[in-house]
Parts: C-alpha cells; sequence; structure tokens
C-alpha cells in the first residue's frame, strides 16, 4: 500500500469511474484519465485503507482459530503439554473477544467489496465457533471439577 511522503495519509484508491487502483495524488486516472478530486480521494484511500486493515485483522483471526485445535492436541504431547494448554486457552478466550472488537471498529464500513464480505463472514464464523469450544469446554471444565467433588463426598 503506497503511503504519502508523511508515511501517514494512505493514498491509494479505486478510481470512481473504472475502478482501477490509482494514487489520491493524481490529477487524472492512469487507466481511464478520469479526473481525480483530490479531497474525495483521500476520503475514498482512508476508507480503502481501512477495508484493508478490516481483511487483514480477519485473516490473522482465521488463522488463530485454526491453530485451536493444534494447540489442543498439543496439550496430549509430552513435553508440550503446557505450551499446548497455553495456547488453547489463551486462543479460546482471545478470538470471541477479538470478533467483537472487529466488529466494532469495521462493522459500520459500507463497502461491495468482496474481500470485505469474506473478511465480516470469516470474522462472523471464527468468533462464533471459537466461543462455542470456549462454553463447551467451559462446561466440561465444571463437569469435572463437579464430578471430582463428588467423588471425594462418597
Amino acid at each position: 500500500m503506497t503511503t504519502s511522503i508523511a508515511g501517514s495519509i494512505n493514498t491509494i484508491f479505486e478510481c470512481p469511474k473504472c475502478r482501477e487502483t490509482i494514487d489520491a495524488s493524481a490529477e487524472f486516472c492512469r487507466f481511464c484519465g478520469a479526473r481525480v478530486d483530490r479531497d474525495e480521494a483521500l476520503r475514498a484511500a482512508e476508507i480503502m485503507a481501512r477495508i484493508n486493515q478490516a481483511c487483514s485483522d480477519a485473516s490473522y483471526m482465521r488463522t488463530c482459530a485454526l491453530a485451536v485445535p493444534v494447540f489442543f492436541v498439543l496439550r496430549f504431547v509430552p513435553f508440550l503439554g503446557m505450551l499446548g494448554m497455553v495456547g488453547f486457552v489463551g486462543l479460546i478466550f482471545a478470538i470471541p473477544i477479538w470478533a467483537m472488537i472487529w466488529r466494532s471498529r469495521y462493522a459500520r464500513i459500507q463497502s461491495d467489496d468482496a474481500d470485505f464480505r469474506r473478511a465480516r463472514g470469516t470474522v462472523k464464523i471464527c468468533g462464533i465457533a471459537v466461543g462455542v469450544v470456549l462454553l463447551l469446554w467451559g462446561v466440561s471444565f465444571l463437569l469435572g471439577i463437579l464430578l471430582a467433588v463428588s467423588m471425594r463426598a462418597h
């Protein structure tokens, strides 16, 4: 992604006429020749940067969600059990929270970008799936404690 010389302002956006990606500092689209309105181009570049960040965050979330079963299995491997437990428990708590934060940051973005639509679906699936795993793990943990307490009582 190209940024301005200051490095803090994103300047890449889609030309409203031909949908090709161009720099907001251009006076004309290099693909179709349409005139570029600088203020509108900077607003569009900011939105595009937020969409790109949302897609990137959703991709990282998906990767972390796919690591949950790996950490679950590592719990049963000698010498790696503690790593597996920390990774498993950490991710099953972090991912649902991360999904809620993602939705609070990016849910209001209006875009017909296919990648952004997929990112929304990814975040929804990851949040729900890992939330269900958290719920099931919590219930089984509590049932294990109750079973241990009832066996001691007898």
